[in-house]
Formats: C-alpha cells, sequence, structure tokens
C-alpha cells in the first residue's frame, strides 16, 4: 500500500509540464530558503514585526495618516479595504439602530443616566444610515498593517516602539498579534490579501481621508528624471519638464547654493535620456562634464577658431535680425536713446544694402556685412555739425572702436562654427570682459537658431544668465525666446545669482511668467522678503529658505511647489563637484595596458563592464575593492567570455553585459548611441540620414516571460523610425515575426548595425 502510495506521488510530480514549470520558475527562484517564525515577528533576511491598529479616532482630516509614511524608517505600510453592498449595509446599520435603542430604553427604564458615548453612536449610526440610503456615502472594511524591519532584534525593536508611539499619538491603538505573525506579514505584501482581518467598518469619505500621500508630489514618465528628493519624507521627485506648460527652468540663488551642481546632475540625466544639451558657459564650470561624455567645447576668444559675426542672417529674415541686432547694441551700449536708436536703423539698412542685401529673400544667401563696415557706415555721421547726430553717433562708434580694431577684433569676421556634437560648451572663459555680455547674446541667438531647425528634445543651459538678461531694456526679445521654446522642444534654463534683478526688472518679469519650473536655492537675506512676496511663499516655505544649506531648494513646478535636497550618486558626484578639496583627494585611476606593438588600452575605473582578457593583475584589483563582480556571458560573436561588471540596477548579468556591447558596438560607427534603464528601449542611436533606431534585449530563455516583456515594450519601440529585437530564444524570432517585427539573434547584431551606415 505504501509502495502504491510513493508511485502515485511520483507520478504526480512528473505531471508537471516545462511551460508549467516556467510559469512558476518565479515563485521557485524568489521564495526564501528559510522562514523562522516567532511569537512576535518573522525572520526573512531581515527580522519582521507587523503592527496592527484595532481602533481609530471618531474624527479625522484628509491625510491624517501622512504622519506614518513621513517616519524615516525601515518600514512597509499595507491598507486593505473591501467595500460592503448597500442592502448589506442598511441592514446591519438598522440591526444596530434597534439594538442602541433597545440599550438607551432599558437604562432609561431603570432610571439609569444613559452614557453620552451611547447617546454619540446612535446619533452616528442614524446619520450615517440616512447618507446611505440618500446615496451620498457607502461603507468599507478597512485594515491597517505597518511591517518594522531591522536586520538585528534591537533594530526591529527600536523601530517597532518608534511606530508604535507615532500610532498613538494619532489616536490610533496599535497591537501587535502575537502568535499570528506570518498571517500578518502575508497580509503586508502586495498581493491583495488579507490574512489576519483585522477589520473596521468606515464610510467612504473616511476611507478617502485614509489616503496616505498627502504630501504633493509629481506625476511620473517614462521619459523624466529624478531631481531630487522631498525634504519632508524623502520621497524621490521624478518629473519631465518637457511635459509641462513649457520646458523652461530659472534657477535662482547665491553663490556657492549649489546652482551649478543641481543643474549639472539634470544636465547628465537628461543627456542619458536623449537629450541634446548646449551650454554657454562664462566660466568654463562645465568643460570637465563635456569632456566625461566625449563632448564638443567651443572656445571664443582672441585667436580661437570659432567666431560668430553678429551680422549673419543666421536663417532669420532680415526683419528678424534687424530685431535682434538692436538688442545685440542694448547689450553692447546699455539703454539707447532715440537719436541712437534712429541712427542705428538707418545705417544697419544701408550696412545691408552696401553688400547687396535687401528685403528680397533671394538676396540673403550673399554675404552679409562686418561691425567695421558698420563702424564706417556711422563714422561720417560723428563729423555732422549737428549736435542730434555727432553726440549719439560719437557714442556708437566709441563702443564699436573695441570691436572693429581693439581687444574684441577677433569678432570682426565672417562666422566660423561647427556644432556636430550631442552635448556642446561655448567657453568665453577667456574673452574679454568687457565683451562678454555680447558675446553670450551672440551665442544664445545662434544656438537657439541652429536648435530650432531640429524637433529633438534639446536643453540649452546660459550660466550667469543675468549677464545678458540685464543689459539694456529688452525684455521683447527675451519674451519672444521665452514663448517660443516649447514650439521647438527646446528647454531654456537660466542660472542667476542677480535675484532682484531679475525680481525687478521688465525683462526678468518676463522669464518668470513663462518659465514653468523654478529652483528657489539658498537666497541671501538681503532678498528674502522680495523672493516670498514675488513667490508668494508661505510661512513654512518662507522658513525652509531661511535655513536653506546648499544641495536644498525649493522646487515650483507650475502651481506645486516641494522642498527638495538633491542628491548625486558617487559617480555623479565625482564628475560634477567643482570644490578643489574634493577633486585633489578624489581617486583618478587610468591605468594602461598594451594591446600591441605601440598600442595602448584607456582603462577606466569607472566603466561598468571589463573584459576580463583585457585586464591586467592591478587592474584586477582597483575593480575588486570596488565590488565589480566576475561574470561569465555570451559575446557578440557567440563566444563565452569572462567579464568584470558593477550592475546596480535590476537588470540580469547577462542582459546588462549584452546591452553594453552593443552600445560598444555602435560606438564603432556614430558616438549618438544611448543606453536607457528606463521604460525606454535599451539602446538607441541616431544613423547618418538621422533615423532614430531602437534596440530591445531580451535575455529571458522562458517563452511567457519573454512575450511579456516584449509586449510591454512593443509601443514604446514603435515610436522610432526602426526598431528591432535582439532575443535569445529561437522559437520566438520563429513564430512571432507578424507581431514584433525584425527580431535578430546576437551574434547577427555587429552586421545589423553595420547595415545602417553602409
Amino acid at each position: 500500500m505504501t509502495e502504491s502510495k510513493d508511485k502515485s506521488k511520483a507520478a504526480d510530480v512528473k505531471t508537471e509540464t516545462y511551460s508549467e514549470y516556467e510559469d512558476h520558475l518565479i515563485e521557485y527562484l524568489t521564495s526564501p530558503s528559510t522562514i523562522i517564525t516567532k511569537p512576535t515577528e518573522v525572520e526573512i533576511e531581515k527580522h519582521h514585526q507587523v503592527i496592527t491598529a484595532i481602533n481609530y479616532p471618531r474624527v479625522v482630516d484628509p491625510g491624517w495618516l501622512t504622519r506614518l509614511i513621513e517616519m524615516n524608517l525601515d518600514f512597509d505600510l499595507s491598507v486593505h479595504i473591501s467595500p460592503y453592498s448597500v442592502v448589506t449595509t442598511v441592514s446591519l446599520l438598522e440591526n444596530e439602530l434597534k439594538k442602541q435603542k433597545t440599550d438607551i430604553y432599558a437604562l432609561e427604564s431603570e432610571g439609569k443616566i444613559v452614557p453620552q458615548a451611547l447617546i454619540q453612536q446612535h446619533e452616528d449610526t442614524s446619520a450615517l444610515l440616512q447618507l446611505i440610503q440618500e446615496g451620498s456615502e457607502k461603507m468599507f472594511d478597512m485594515s491597517l498593517y505597518i511591517d518594522a524591519k531591522g536586520f538585528t532584534e534591537e533594530d526591529i525593536e527600536k523601530t517597532s516602539k518608534i511606530i508604535r508611539n507615532t500610532m498613538n499619538s494619532l489616536m490610533i491603538v496599535p497591537k501587535i498579534p502575537s502568535y499570528q505573525m506570518l498571517q500578518a506579514l502575508k497580509s503586508v505584501l502586495p498581493i491583495a490579501e488579507d490574512e489576519l482581518k483585522v477589520t473596521r467598518n468606515i464610510t467612504s469619505s473616511a476611507a478617502a481621508a485614509c489616503f496616505p500621500f498627502a504630501i504633493t508630489s509629481f506625476e511620473t514618465h517614462a521619459t523624466g528624471i529624478l531631481i531630487g528628493f522631498n525634504a519632508i519624507n524623502s520621497i524621490p521627485i521624478i518629473i519631465d519638464p518637457f511635459e509641462l506648460s513649457n520646458p523652461n527652468i530659472l534657477v535662482l540663488g547665491t553663490s556657492g547654493g549649489g546652482k551649478s551642481y543641481a543643474i549639472k546632475l539634470m544636465m547628465m540625466r537628461e543627456f542619458m535620456e536623449g537629450v541634446d544639451i548646449n551650454v554657454i558657459d562664462p566660466q568654463a564650470e562645465y568643460t570637465d562634464l563635456i569632456k566625461t561624455f566625449n563632448g564638443q567645447i567651443i572656445k571664443i576668444a582672441p585667436g580661437s577658431d570659432s567666431v560668430i559675426n553678429p551680422f549673419d542672417l543666421m536663417d532669420q529674415t532680415l526683419d528678424e535680425k534687424k530685431l535682434s541686432l538692436l538688442a545685440f547694441f542694448r547689450v553692447l551700449l546699455g539703454e539707447l536713446t532715440e537719436p541712437q536708436r534712429a541712427i542705428l536703423d538707418d545705417t544697419i539698412d544701408r550696412t545691408y544694402e552696401e553688400k547687396g542685401i535687401t528685403k528680397d529673400p533671394k538676396t540673403w544667401s550673399k554675404e552679409p556685412p562686418i561691425l567695421e563696415d558698420l563702424y564706417n557706415e556711422i563714422m561720417p555721421l560723428t563729423r555732422s555739425t549737428k549736435e542730434i547726430i555727432y553726440r549719439p553717433a560719437m557714442a556708437i562708434v566709441n563702443s564699436l572702436k573695441s570691436y572693429a580694431f581693439g581687444p574684441m577684433r577677433f569678432m570682426n569676421q565672417q562666422t566660423r562654427m561647427n556644432l556636430n556634437n550631442r552635448m556642446i560648451s561655448f567657453d568665453i572663459r577667456d574673452a574679454p570682459d568687457v565683451g562678454k555680455g555680447t558675446l553670450m547674446f551672440l551665442i544664445l541667438e545662434y544656438v537657439y537658431t541652429q536648435m530650432k531647425k531640429s524637433k529633438t528634445r534639446k536643453m540649452l543651459v546660459i550660466d550667469e544668465a543675468w549677464t545678458v538678461l540685464s543689459s539694456g531694456e529688452q525684455s521683447e526679445y527675451i519674451l519672444r525666446l521665452v514663448k517660443t521654446c516649447r514650439k521647438f522642444n527646446l528647454s531654456l534654463v537660466m542660472l542667476t545669482q542677480d535675484v532682484e534683478d531679475v525680481l525687478s526688472s521688465r525683462a526678468g518679469r518676463a522669464v518668470l511668467t513663462n518659465t514653468a519650473t523654478k529652483f528657489l536655492i539658498k537666497q541671501d537675506t538681503s532678498v528674502l522678503e522680495e523672493v516670498v512676496k514675488q513667490f508668494n511663499l508661505n510661512n513654512a516655505e518662507k522658513r525652509f529658505m531661511k535655513i536653506a544649506t546648499t544641495g536644498r531648494a525649493l522646487l515650483i513646478a507650475e502651481n506645486t511647489r516641494i522642498p527638495i535636497y538633491i542628491q548625486s550618486s558617487p559617480e555623479e558626484h565625482r564628475i560634477i563637484t567643482t570644490k578643489p578639496d574634493e577633486i585633489i583627494e578624489m581617486e583618478r585611476v587610468e591605468l594602461t595596458k598594451p594591446v600591441g606593438k605601440g598600442v595602448y588600452r584607456e582603462f577606466d575605473v569607472n566603466l561598468q563592464v571589463h573584459r576580463k582578457s583585457d585586464l591586467t593583475d592591478e587592474q584586477l584589483k582597483q575593480l575588486e575593492v570596488r565590488d565589480f563582480l566576475e561574470v561569465r556571458v555570451k559575446t557578440l560573436t557567440g563566444e563565452s567570455d569572462l567579464f568584470l561588471i558593477r550592475n546596480e540596477g535590476e537588470d540580469t548579468a547577462e542582459h546588462f553585459v549584452l546591452q553594453h556591447l552593443i552600445l560598444d558596438e555602435i560606438r564603432r560607427y556614430t558616438n549618438k548611441g544611448l543606453l536607457h534603464h528606463t521604460r525606454l528601449p535599451d539602446v538607441t542611436f541616431e544613423t547618418p540620414d538621422s533615423r532614430m533606431i531602437a534596440i530591445e534585449v531580451e535575455t529571458e530563455v522562458g517563452l511567457k516571460r519573454s512575450l511579456e516583456n516584449m509586449e510591454e515594450k512593443l509601443n514604446v519601440m514603435k515610436k522610432y523610425n526602426e526598431c528591432f529585437f535582439v532575443v535569445e530564444n529561437p522559437t520566438i524570432i520563429q513564430d512571432y515575426k507578424d507581431k514584433f517585427g525584425v527580431m535578430i539573434p546576437r551574434t547577427e547584431v555587429p552586421a545589423k548595425i553595420a547595415s545602417y551606415f553602409t
């Protein structure tokens, strides 16, 4: 009989097909190896102690549970809400009313005092019954459980005590369900099962008030980036500036408050999401960052190869160019008088006409004039006998002299500029200080004009922006720029420490009105009251700004305001920090190993994937101390090889390495390739004919899981000009072509990528 049972059990085990095994594979892999249950806790790697709520306050305000999630502790919170049917609810309440009336009548008939609590309970039940019969309310069962976690028993006891004290302060009665801890833990897990069933019936309005996330936050987007963390509860703030009413950003703060640091961090994260970056850099602060990403640095100074001619039409109409030239001369001369404006209006027209350029578009391709031509056109006016002519003319030529013949004469030539990179910095540090404002204006106009030609996402960062904005009353021109940015998918990012000028000038108000995202970083006390007034800050926000330290900011995105702290990863910090002490102390390891005769391969410890065969023993040691792991993965040739990787994401090691190998293959042809670790495709790149190609890597062996992953990414992939999947399972390639399109094994990836460049 026993033998028969054993055979029956064996037969049952064999009935699990491979497909069924695949369906349960995640369960098998993720199930803990050991579970230790104790009367008041469960140990699964960590110690877990679940606290349940057994009583609640009679009246609550919306978001009253927010204080629970604001605790900076290691815990999970679970709320179960289950509805009653209307018929059941009415029946329960009617029975409860009858019972309460009976109790009240019995006490009154015996001459006893009826407790006020019973009277209040009867009134509440009667009122609730009426609301439910009217359809204004519904009834629900609610359970609240908090799973306190810790690596030691001391940790969990401390955490549990703080949680229980906080619950008591909210008039919630906490209880630890002894000898039921495993059921309690299952009730906290995100599987929508309440095995403990410690419930309390509540109304729909009370259920809404129990929603614990009352702290203002933002909707996240697939293309959003991490901006910072909520300073109150450390919730990550992930937004996409391009999804707001306009993508412009303004950063206000004193020197040393962290303006450049915050924007460098944003630049890096946006760049990794495929956004093109241009920077106007008056102090060469962004040079190291640009070099890290193999960007292009355009130096504009005496003797440099790059220059912008202010008279270059730059694909504008002649009328548009005249408008920008007048703004340019406001930067150069300061506020223009009416005689100066009249002289410039007239002489600019004549200067263009001398070169054969008129309002006829056919003439706009001719070589434009230069500053010396305008100087020569105005010079005769300085000899006029009329004071109203020679005085303004003399003021103009005196300012133009340094641009035509003096220290700024390098601008007195035709435009020479080559923009051929996704990340570009315009370095004007070595330009004479007297001309930096005009240079920044010209670069702003030139880059803005070039960026209008493409509809891809772009950021134009202007450091020390008020050097341009405060030079002359030119709010109309600035307003035109900031209002049209959204049309061309351009985010104009302006940083300035001249907060008072921004708040008080007409140009500044134009910028404030047309900038959806603002960072108010540490403010000088002399302008704090003006900031409070301008941005209508409440007392809590004002107090935050008063005590704000470096790295903290008040983020304003349209009508939402959140105090945040800006935090980078160690690798991000290494790239963007400008503190001399930190730069000196930071380890920069650049070892080399000969690859062939006279050829050296650069070793960068910051790369996340290294082929082991390319490394020396010393380099291996450098990676081991930095927690790199050794893995064996098949390469794009199909051969197995050893790699050292630092995979900080959720991808498998094979997926992670294959993603980097594909990017390396793309970089044999172009630097316009990107990795993504979000809901975007795994790898994207741009072809020479400006097509965007998407690649999704699917290394799952199981058929069901692979198809689910590919289905999830398919809609995003179709938004690109072309796309293809790199698939491990040959069954998918053979049987699902109609659904997923082009699918290839890893060994065909090199040839597929090469086909886009030949």
